[in-house]
């Protein structure tokens, strides 16, 4: 058994309060509380299992880049212990290759949405003409879609 005393007078007559007008134990009444809060091992269960899944893909990688390494006769990246390997696994390229983090182009690929962003950085950024209200967002996309979908249906209903 456990004890908890209340300091706060008001609250100590609060919970006396609803007890009697529920007419059940202060106990239950702190117990319905108390489940309205979410309970801390699941969540640091999940996380557990999260970090555990995550690892398991590592491992998995790890096992993939070792026998790529193994094939091509690279011995000593398919010695690395997967400690060592969670340091310095960078990726598998597009080509499927594992490579290492000190490996990989600090470039991102032609074509990629990391290139796309790049490139629009080093060129000042996107500039607009004018402003969006986003209060507006709303009646625009009521109009100006509306509009756009019902000339996609006539024409739709035209080329029919």
């Amino acid at each position: 058994m456990f004890t908890i005393q209340i300091h706060d007078e008001q609250l100590a007559r609060r919970l006396q309060q609803i007890s009697e007008r529920e007419q059940r134990p202060v106990e239950d009444i702190l117990k319905t509380m108390v489940a309205q809060y979410p309970a801390e091992a699941p969540v640091e269960a999940a996380q557990s299992d999260m970090s555990e899944a995550v690892k398991l893909v590592r491992r998995k990688a790890y096992a993939k880049a070792r026998l790529y390494w193994l094939s091509v006769g690279d011995a000593e990246k398919a010695a690395m212990t997967d400690e060592a390997l969670d340091e310095a696994f960078g990726a598998f390229d597009e080509e499927g290759i594992p490579r290492l983090k000190v490996e990989l182009s600090s470039e991102p690929p032609i074509g990629s949405l990391a290139y796309a962003a790049k490139v629009i950085r080093e060129h000042g950024g996107v500039r607009t003409e004018g402003t969006l209200d986003v209060t507006q967002a709303d009646d625009i996309l009521n109009a100006e879609f509306a509009d756009y979908l019902l000339n996609r249906m006539k024409d739709s209903d035209a080329s029919q």
